[in-house]
């Protein structure tokens, strides 16, 4: 028997992995349809060099600067303009030319498997990229319809590990399984720091995914794996 009846998932480097991320591959359409009168690329791309490390001191203080609502408003501060207001299918346009991402082998096999035993499974990532364009992306690798629910940081504003993120997931889920319980929820993810201490501040079991061999030394692993298909051999 299982030892869980619902799965939520990390995304990247747990469900997909990324062969690359060049944020200037979708930068670039973006300033020839915007910004192209407005300034060089060259100077567009220092600011959106200058714009990360805004972004990753916002990640320290465990804020989110979601690309749509608060970094599009920069560029347009910044030369001028209206802020570009994307639709989701341009977040994730842009998103698929930024991130060059892959699925783990074996994975859609696995996740056929958790579906014909009625396991419903989610998404629960880190992102600047709000959940629409995070499905899209999964849509677009073929695994998108094994998901009920997709959350993204950037529209809740804070980043994994906050207990909140996580607690917003469960209750949803809870909502829609009224007959399960926290207990039957585990949590996958690779990053011990946000993904397994998140989940355990937020009273979920956690399979980490632990490929370099680190040290639980908080013992907040309840499950220690090499790769997500292991989920596979986990039994009571």
């Amino acid at each position: 028997m299982r030892p869980f009846s619902i799965l939520v998932f990390d995304l990247f480097e747990t469900l997909v992995e990324n062969e690359y991320m060049d944020f200037n591959l979708g930068l670039k359409p973006l300033w020839e349809a915007h910004y192209k009168d407005k300034c060089s690329f060259e100077e567009i791309k220092a600011y959106g060099e200058e714009l990360f490390v805004h972004m990753t001191k916002l990640h320290r203080q465990g804020l989110e600067f979601p690309f749509v609502k608060d970094e599009l408003p920069f560029y347009a501060e910044k030369f001028g303009g209206e802020p570009v207001n994307m639709s989701i299918e341009e977040e994730a346009a842009f998103l698929l030319r930024c991130n060059k991402a892959r699925i783990f082998s074996g994975l859609p096999e696995m996740l056929e498997a958790f579906s014909k035993e009625g396991i419903p499974m989610c998404v629960l990532s880190n992102s600047g990229f709000r959940a629409g364009a995070l499905q899209i992306m999964l849509d677009d690798l073929g695994i998108g319809k094994y998901f009920e629910k997709v959350w993204s940081s950037a529209d809740y504003g804070r980043v994994k590990p906050d207990a909140g993120f996580f607690e917003t997931a469960v209750s949803e889920i809870l909502k829609m399984h009224p007959d399960k319980t926290r207990a039957d929820i585990l949590f996958t993810g690779d990053t011990y720091g946000s993904d397994i201490t998140g989940a355990h501040n937020a009273g979920l079991r956690a399979a980490w995914i632990n490929r370099k061999n680190g040290s639980d030394e908080k013992g907040f692993a309840a499950y220690q794996i090499k790769d997500v298909t292991e989920l596979l051999k986990l039994t009571d």
